[in-house]
């Protein structure tokens, strides 16, 4: 039997790294790239830090259109299902590579499955939210990360071949916390444990100019709070061309490159706090244990907000500053999360998966799954 995995992005590696074992020990498997994101910092250092093999295609993909970008995938994917027939597609999360991967197996009739189904923002603004649901809306098998997310898709309809299973996000962070833990990141940027915040931003309605100009403003008036900021490329380049770069060099703002996976974690893990907009650190602090808030008026992730570990504080500039000073002066948040149970499981996600697709497998068909 052979399985073809989509990926483009880095939250689809971390998320696949843990199933690759499995996946390659049951099935003919091939990776697939779509060239969503593929450079060095944004795809190639995770390939290498993760120990995931190298992609078995890495499709063309020029252009950063949304629309167009999904085209391009589209007519790649095409030609690799053609090459290949597999028996089934594994799409991970809400990213334009994995609509592609959907709408491709869809198409070509290959039974599709779904890890990460069932997040909801309940914002259908957020291309992410389209995606996430049209994603599921074709699957025929879905591996949920949490509670919330098995009844999302129960509410929408989606009753069978449902499976609670936690995030394997967790597994592959549970697996490098170790590393994370002897790693020297924060010893070496000069940083002392407790002491800054960890800020990320990339999502593409925060990088409108409008918007990037708000945490921008938040960002110069928050003087006393010591910021580490590793900036996405997109994000970087969007602060030069609206002319915020340089306005942001300041005493208590340390701006870096993006960080390698394990890199990163050391940072969060030894931070006061991250101040975000992304959906997989949200699942990452509460992993780790580390207070979040994050940078937009919704989540996807309800269940850390719904249980203390996250706070959203949106794009008003007043209210970031008073969301961030208020935690900056809270020294109990952190300790409060030590006692919290992590809603996306325990890190045995990746098993739960390749056990229930071994016993699922021999009768996946259409006609058993689409009923």
């Amino acid at each position: 039997m052979k399985a073809v995995s989509i990926i483009g992005t880095r939250p689809e590696i971390i998320k696949l790294t843990p199933l690759v074992p499995g996946l390659d020990s049951m099935f003919e498997h091939r990776i697939v790239h779509t060239g969503q994101h593929y450079d060095y910092y944004m795809s190639e250092i995770f390939f290498k830090e993760l120990g995931l093999r190298e992609p078995d295609y890495t499709l063309e993909t020029p252009v950063k259109d949304s629309s167009k970008q999904v085209g391009y995938m589209l007519t790649g994917l095409s030609d690799v299902f053609q090459i290949e027939k597999p028996n089934a597609c594994i799409v991970v999360g809400d990213t334009n590579s994995a609509l592609a991967g959907a709408l491709s197996a869809s198409k070509h009739h290959i039974p599709l499955i779904h890890v990460e189904a069932g997040l909801r923002s309940f914002d259908k603004n957020m291309p992410e939210e389209v995606n996430r649901i049209v994603i599921d809306h074709v699957s025929d098998l879905l591996f949920a990360p949490s509670s919330l997310a098995s009844q999302n898709l129960v509410k929408e309809g989606i009753r069978i071949n449902v499976f609670l299973t936690g995030n394997t996000g967790v597994d592959c962070c549970l697996k490098f916390l170790p590393s994370a833990l002897n790693d020297r990141t924060v010893e070496k940027l000069g940083l002392k444990r407790n002491e800054y915040v960890v800020l990320t931003v990339h999502r593409e309605a925060n990088t409108e100019r409008e918007n990037l100009l708000k945490i921008v403003e938040a960002l110069i008036k928050l003087h006393d709070v010591q910021i580490v900021f590793p900036a996405h490329p997109r994000t970087r380049q969007k602060l030069i061309d609206y002319g915020f770069w340089d306005v942001l060099w300041r005493d208590n703002l340390k701006i870096i490159e993006p960080l390698s996976y394990v890199k990163f974690l050391n940072l969060m893990l030894n931070s006061k706090f991250v101040l975000t907009d992304s959906g997989g650190i949200q699942e990452d602090a509460i992993t780790l244990k580390v207070p979040c808030l994050t940078l937009r008026e919704n989540t996807e992730r309800w269940e850390t907000v719904n249980m203390g570990a996250n706070k959203l504080v949106g794009l008003d500039t007043d209210r970031i500053v008073f969301e961030v000073e208020k935690a900056w002066r809270d020294d109990e948040w952190k300790k409060r999360l030590a006692r919290l149970e992590n809603p996306y499981g325990d890190g045995g996600a990746s098993n739960k998966i390749i056990s229930i697709m071994n016993n699922v497998f021999p009768i996946f068909s259409k006609a058993t799954l689409r009923t």
